[in-house]
């Protein structure tokens, strides 16, 4: 199975790989997003996830902007019941240098951790730092194997 792959389109591009040295699916976002860019973005990893069965998430929003407070409702009530089934239970998140933004990832934080471990970051190295403070129990043989 690949480990790297990219969703694009007119104002944004995604990539999402699987990084073996912290044993997590990095996301990175750069352009201008929105709810559905989000839904679809969270769909895909979904999908990947289900195979993958990683724990760790570092989902980079750095380099957004654009309004997506409206899909944290269905982040909430719809995919987190089903990545919760996958193994997810970390999730680290790199805040985007917009203030909109800001409110709207730590809307999100406050929805998701009653569940999952959840960090808010300025930089990815703190994050990277943050997910590699807890211990895989899992590794890509055992995914892919």
């Amino acid at each position: 199975m690949a480990t790297h792959w990219v969703i694009s389109n007119t104002h944004s591009q995604v990539s999402m790989e699987y990084q073996q040295e912290h044993d997590c699916i990095y996301i990175k976002w750069e352009g201008h997003i929105s709810a559905e860019n989000v839904v679809e973005v969270a769909e895909k990893y979904l999908t990947l996830q289900r195979v993958m069965r990683c724990p760790k998430l570092l989902n980079d929003k750095r380099d957004v902007t654009g309004d997506w407070e409206e899909a944290n409702d269905w982040l909430q009530y719809e995919w987190l019941p089903q990545v919760l089934e996958t193994g997810l239970q970390y999730f680290a998140f790199v805040l985007p240098r917009d203030l909109h933004d800001l409110a709207t990832a730590q809307d999100l934080e406050r929805r998701l951790a009653n569940t999952i471990k959840v960090g808010l970051f300025y930089d990815a190295g703190t994050a990277e730092q943050w997910l590699d403070s807890f211990e895989s129990s899992s590794s890509l043989s055992q995914k892919t194997g």
